[in-house]
């Protein structure tokens, strides 16, 4: 017989708490209203929501 080891593996698991969530949504929904509305002074014929959804598209991707 093959003497088998047993191992014990300890996984680190770091998952953030719905505050933690909650805060990244609202900082990424800042930076996304500073940038539309930034773009909006620049040309003000743009659509301000608008722009703001393809801020806030851009910072989920990052």
């Amino acid at each position: 017989m093959v003497d088998v080891e047993e191992k014990k593996v300890e996984y680190k698991v770091e998952r953030k708490s719905d505050a933690e969530h909650d805060m990244d949504n609202a900082a990424d929904k800042v930076k996304a209203g500073a940038k539309a509305m930034g773009k909006k002074v620049a040309d003000p014929d743009r659509d301000l929501g608008t722009e703001y959804n393809v801020e806030k598209a851009k910072e989920r991707l990052d």
